[in-house]
C-alpha cells in the first residue's frame, strides 16, 4: 500500500522529472509485490505454478530494494517520522523471509537463479541511483539566479519647495530555469542628517564603523536615520514567479529638504526558496497571518512579543508562515514536517537605536522552523535543502545630487 500510494503519487505531482521516474518505478514494485503475495498462496499450497517460487523470492527482493531505499533517504535527512518504525520492521521481516526461503530451497526449482539475483540487484542499484540523481543531485546542481537591483528615478520638487518627490525603484527576474517561491520582500527608504568632519574619524571609529557592519567615511559624520517610506514590493509573499519572469516596483517618497537630511539611501530584500526542493500553497501562506498587536482596536495595542531572535520585547512585528511540502512523497514521508515563516518586523526606539526617536527602521526576518510557532529553527543545512536564499540590494545618493537633478 505504501509503495502504491507513493508511486501514484510522485508519478503524477513529483517536482521533478527524476522524481516522477522514481513514482513510476514505485508502482512497478507494488504490482511485483501484488503477485508475489497471490503467488505464496500457490507455493505453500499445491505450486500449481512452476514459477511461484521465483515469484515470492523476487517480491521479497523488491521489498527490501525499495525499504532500503526509504530507510536511506530516512537516515540522509537526519528526521525522525513514525515511518521510521515501519521501514525497520519491514527490514526485519524481510531478513525472517530470505531465512525461511533458503531453508525450503527456493531457489531449486527456478531456471538461471544466477540471473535472477543478478537482475533484482542490478534493479536495485539502478533505482538507488535514480533516487539520488531525483532527490539530491538534479535540485542541487540546478543553479538558481536572481538579478536583484534597487535605483532611485529622476527627483521632482514638490510645488511649495520644501521637498523632493523621489521615486524608489525595485526590479528583480527569475534568470534561471527553476521556479521559485517568495517568501518575503522589503524595501525602505531613509534619510540620515551628515555633517562634514575636516578632522576625519580616528581607529576607535573606523573599528566600531566597521563591526557593526556600517560603511565609514573618514570625514563624514552621520546622525541616526528618519524613515522615509517602506513597504513590501511583492505584498504578502508566497507566490511564485516562472522562469524568465521579471517584477519591478515603483513607490514615490518625498525628502523633506530643510530638516538637515543630507544623504538618503533606498534598501531592499528579496527572500525565495527553490519549487524543486519544496513548495508553499501560496493562498495558505497568505491566509496565515499573525500580528503582534490588535488591528481591531482604535489604539492597536500590543498583544505579544515575536520570538527573541525576531524582535525585542515591545517591538511590533507580524509575519506570514506556512507548511512546507517536501519535492515528493517519499521525503513527505522520511522528513519532517517543516515551515517557513517571514517576520516584518517594526522596531521601537530605545538608548542606542540607529534611528531617531519616535522612529523606526523596519526589517525582514526569514526562517524555516520545526514548529509553526517560528521559534525552533532547523540547522544551516536543513534551510539549504529548501534552497532558502535571502538577496539584499542598496543604493545612497546625497541630497545634493538630488536637488541638482530636480533643477535640470
Amino acid at each position: 500500500m505504501v509503495l502504491f500510494h507513493v508511486g501514484t503519487t510522485d508519478a503524477f505531482n513529483a517536482l521533478t522529472f527524476g522524481g516522477r521516474a522514481v513514482g513510476v518505478a514505485f508502482i512497478g514494485a507494488a504490482l511485483v509485490e501484488v503477485i508475489a503475495a497471490l503467488a505464496v498462496c500457490d507455493y505453500w499450497g499445491k505450486r500449481a505454478v512452476r514459477y511461484s517460487g521465483a515469484a515470492v523470492l523476487i517480491g521479497v527482493g523488491t521489498v527490501t530494494v525499495t525499504d532500503l531505499m526509504f530507510l536511506i533517504t530516512q537516515f540522509e535527512g537526519r528526521d525522525y517520522t513514525l515511518f521510521l518504525w515501519l521501514w525497520i520492521g519491514l527490514l526485519l521481516w524481510a531478513g525472517w523471509a530470505f531465512g525461511v526461503l533458503a531453508r525450503q530451497r527456493v531457489w531449486q526449482g527456478i531456471p538461471h537463479p544466477k540471473s535472477i539475483a543478478l537482475g533484482v540487484l542490478v534493479s536495485g542499484v539502478v533505482g538507488a541511483a535514480s533516487l539520488g540523481y531525483s532527490q539530491i543531485y538534479v535540485p542541487y546542481a540546478t543553479p538558481v539566479t536572481v538579478p536583484f537591483d534597487v535605483s532611485f528615478g529622476a527627483p521632482t520638487m514638490s510645488a511649495d519647495g520644501a521637498s523632493l518627490h523621489l521615486p524608489a525603484h525595485v526590479e528583480f527576474s527569475n534568470s534561471s530555469p527553476v521556479r521559485i517561491y517568495i517568501v518575503g520582500t522589503l524595501w525602505t527608504v531613509t534619510g540620515y542628517p551628515v555633517t562634514f568632519d575636516p578632522r576625519g574619524k580616528g581607529m576607535d571609529e573606523w573599528k566600531r564603523d566597521l563591526w557593526e557592519g556600517n560603511d565609514t567615511l573618514r570625514h563624514v559624520r552621520s546622525g541616526p536615520s528618519r524613515m522615509l517610506g517602506a513597504g513590501e514590493f511583492v505584498p504578502g509573499g508566497g507566490g511564485p514567479v516562472e522562469p524568465g519572469e521579471a517584477i519591478s516596483v515603483d513607490s514615490v517618497v518625498d525628502v523633506p529638504l530643510r530638516t538637515g537630511l543630507g544623504r538618503v539611501r533606498i534598501w531592499a530584500k528579496l527572500a525565495y526558496i527553490r519549487a524543486d526542493r519544496g513548495t508553499l500553497s501560496t493562498q495558505d501562506y497568505k491566509d496565515r497571518i499573525q500580528l503582534t498587536w490588535n488591528p481591531e482596536s482604535q489604539k492597536k495595542e500590543h498583544l505579544g512579543d515575536a520570538p527573541e531572535w525576531v524582535a525585542d520585547s515591545g517591538d511590533e512585528a507580524y509575519r506570514h508562515y506556512s507548511k512546507i511540502k517536501h519535492a515528493s512523497e517519499m521525503l513527505d514521508l522520511t522528513h519532517a514536517t517543516d515551515y517557513v515563516t517571514a517576520w516584518w518586523t517594526i522596531p521601537k526606539w530605545h538608548k542606542g537605536s540607529s534611528f531617531t526617536k519616535d522612529d523606526t527602521d523596519p526589517y525582514l526576518s526569514v526562517s524555516i522552523t520545526r514548529d509553526p510557532e517560528g521559534e525552533e529553527q532547523i540547522s544551516a543545512q536543513g534551510t539549504d535543502s529548501y534552497g532558502l536564499k535571502k538577496e539584499t540590494a542598496y543604493t545612497t545618493s546625497t541630497v545634493d545630487e538630488l536637488l541638482k537633478a530636480a533643477r535640470k
